[in-house]
């Protein structure tokens, strides 16, 4: 179909629901890489499989000791958990490694809706979404996550519980965590579009600070691996920041620069009076 030719809102979905089925296509292929990698990778090399030891074991090894709280032991409770938290992990490294071609697969379903100038900074579009996603699950690993579990954990030794916990439920919050985190720091990108294409302007983003705030609240309450308001605010700071200086950016850039939409009406304009003028046409 033609770029200049509009589509209804059947043709639209259908046609995220292809590139959806291929981002997912490459997740899985990804995801099936990762649970069949050997730790060893230079045995790949000698052809030597004796010492045979998959790369996701190695990784729930190293998450549980990077995140878990000291003195901590994770609990089994049935023979498919161990299973389970093989394929969640290998699902979350592989969706972390096709971020870049799910960006790609997303700039080409906006592309139609973009001027032409726009459509050439695809590989722009594909960094900034790779880098911010990249950036709100290194948050998560780093602080929100660390600070959860320790946080959590005092609850529980304040109460004179022992520490054990179900090995299902420390890796769902490690998946959620991380990747409800990287897509919630992809927004501004967001933001940034739908005052690109006109949809919503700076003014109304700097005037409605305060109903952000709270919808702000509302969401990181269901994107955050735990209740506690604690891990809430260690999410929703560091985004409200974010969102500031998304504004202070789109500030500066459109400061002085003539809209596309608004130079199209007035040649529009001219062409119409020329037509006018000029009887023969």
């Amino acid at each position: 179909m033609a770029e200049d030719e509009e589509q209804s809102i059947w043709d639209h979905l259908e046609e995220l629901a292809q590139r959806l089925r291929r981002v997912l296509f490459v997740i899985v292929v990804a995801t099936l890489l990762i649970v069949i990698l050997p730790s060893d990778l230079g045995g790949i090399l000698r052809l030597d499989f004796s010492n045979y030891r998959p790369l996701i074991s190695a990784m729930i090894e190293y998450i549980q000791f990077s995140l878990l709280p000291q003195g901590v032991q994770l609990l089994a409770f049935n023979w498919l958990d161990t299973f389970y938290i093989y394929i969640l992990v290998a699902i979350v490294l592989g969706t972390l490694v096709t971020m870049p071609y799910t960006a790609f697969e997303l700039f080409k379903f906006i592309a139609p809706a973009l001027y032409p100038h726009e459509r050439r900074s695809m590989y722009k579009f594909v960094f900034v979404v790779t880098v911010l996603f990249s950036i709100g699950a290194l948050y998560a690993w780093l602080v929100l996550l660390p600070t959860t579990f320790n946080v959590l954990y005092v609850f529980a030794f304040q109460s004179n519980i022992l520490p054990f916990f179900s090995v299902k439920d420390f890796f769902n919050m490690m998946a959620f965590g991380i990747l409800g985190s990287g897509v919630f720091y992809t927004f501004p990108l967001v933001i940034w579009m739908l005052v690109g294409a006109g949809l919503i302007g700076v003014d109304t983003l700097k005037e409605n600070r305060k109903q952000l705030f709270l919808g702000l609240i509302i969401v990181t309450a269901v994107l955050t691996p735990d209740p506690t308001p604690f891990s809430m605010l260690l999410m929703s700071i560091p985004f409200y920041i974010l969102y500031e200086i998304t504004i202070q950016v789109l500030s500066r850039t459109k400061k002085g620069r003539e809209d596309p939409s608004v130079q199209l009406g007035i040649q529009a304009s001219r062409d119409l009076l020329s037509r006018q003028q000029d009887p023969d046409t």
